[in-house]
């Protein structure tokens, strides 16, 4: 084979096979005089295709770990606001539970009326050093509560209505269902009334204020 021949031979399948080795190289195998041992020269031909699958592979595990680290500073950014929002918002107080009871009167406790001064269905009001106004009611299922006046929503004083049987808020419309622990029945309030401990006492049927 022509020197030519050899060298057009070698054209075709340096551009055919896309091997990455100089025509001079490729030329020399077919004229056995190869510049260098064939299987070293094998061993360094690598196609466009390799080439091209590694780069994909490349930029896929490039962009993996790019979604990664995207994701992890989301979250920790979610758990951030959510420490800043717990740790920003200030402890509302509970409501403590409306006790009952009919028992004997301790020396501590403060007389607020007698059962006969309060018929069904009405209420008495009360102001406490302590404790602010009060709100004493005659339910008509023959028990006495007692709850803090004081709005849970904007600090307005509740009142109650004996026709609706609740205890409503002029201000924004709060109202309370006192058969039930004042729970919020509608309005803004986010809790319900603070309740107020009594005691009643059925050999006189005085109420006291428990200490």
């Amino acid at each position: 084979m022509t020197t030519e021949k050899t060298s057009q031979v070698a054209e075709r399948l340096v551009t055919k096979y896309g091997m990455r080795v100089s025509k001079e190289v490729a030329q020399s195998v077919f004229m056995d005089q190869p510049k260098v041992p064939v299987l070293l020269s094998r061993a360094s031909f690598r196609s466009d295709v390799d080439v091209r699958t590694e780069q994909r592979t490349r930029f896929q595990r490039e962009r993996r770990q790019a979604l990664h680290t995207m994701l992890g500073l989301a979250g920790v950014s979610i758990i951030g606001l959510l420490l800043f929002k717990t740790a920003s918002t200030p402890a509302l107080s509970q409501p403590i539970p409306t006790t009952y009871v009919q028992s004997a009167v301790t020396h501590s406790a403060q007389l607020l009326a007698n059962a006969s001064n309060v018929p069904p269905d009405q209420a008495l009001t009360f102001n406490d050093p302590a404790l602010g106004p009060i709100v004493l009611i005659h339910l008509d299922n023959g028990k006495f509560v007692a709850y803090s006046t004081i709005c849970t929503h904007a600090g307005c004083q509740v009142q109650f209505n004996p026709s609706a049987k609740d205890l409503e808020c002029p201000c924004h419309g709060a109202v309370y269902d006192p058969y039930n622990n004042a729970q919020v029945v509608a309005g803004p309030a986010p809790y319900p009334l603070q309740s107020i401990p009594i005691q009643y006492d059925q050999s006189t049927g005085n109420i006291y204020l428990a200490t």
